[in-house]
């Protein structure tokens, strides 16, 4: 235990390790249906990526939320720091020039294995998930959706849809006049609201329509 502390808050791991309980604290968050996967997603009035989403899109990791780009950055760099400060601290010098100059050779190994990491699963990926771009989301408009994580109102909700290709997504919606959709109830997307990239919905009884699917 004392090792993984020390290592966990030494140099270079110790500038991982509050992101990486940041990004814990994040996703309890979304379990219990306090916060959106797609918090940090932003695109401009045609429906490109800007900000944040643009810069990720670059790197090749642009067909996945924000907010699980930047999870699977932060694990992955905690780790392979981690690691490597391990394996480092086995060399037992106790010169500290050196031993900057080791953690900061494992800082750059961290950076580039995370995005390494990241942008291959990402690429590896991509057949099985939409496009993030205004059109196909428009595409869902008229369609079906299953209310996840939590009810869904008109400040907060989270559902999952099935793509044309079989795979299913999270998106997130809306309701509006008040009304309250509780999890697992299905949804009808009857509009998309380009502006703050959601879905708006209202309630809809499968038992009207059984040849949809969600």
């Amino acid at each position: 235990m004392g090792l993984f502390l020390s290592t966990a808050f030494g140099f270079p791991t110790v500038l991982f390790t509050p992101l990486l309980i940041v990004v814990l604290g994040y996703w309890i968050f979304v379990i219990v249906g306090a916060a959106d996967t797609e918090t940090l997603d932003s695109v401009d009035a045609e429906g490109h990526a800007t900000g944040l989403s643009a810069f990720l899109s670059r790197a090749g990791m642009g067909r996945v939320p924000v907010t699980v780009a930047l999870t699977m950055l932060v694990s992955v760099a905690w780790f392979v720091s981690m690691m490597g400060s391990i394996v480092t601290s086995l060399v037992g010098t106790t010169s500290t020039p050196l031993l900057y100059a080791l953690g900061a050779v494992v800082l750059l190994i961290a950076l580039v294995a995370a995005w390494a990491v990241t942008s291959g699963l990402v690429m590896g990926l991509q057949r099985f998930l939409p496009k993030r771009g205004g059109g196909s989301k428009h595409e869902l408009v008229g369609r079906t959706c299953l209310i996840r994580i939590g009810e869904a109102h008109e400040t907060f909700g989270q559902a999952e849809i099935t793509t044309a290709g079989g795979a299913a997504i999270s998106i997130p919606v809306r309701t509006t006049g008040g009304e309250v959709l509780p999890v697992g109830s299905t949804a009808l997307i009857f509009d998309h609201q380009q502006e703050d990239d959601v879905f708006l919905v209202t309630a809809f009884d499968p038992a009207l329509d059984p040849g949809q699917s969600a």
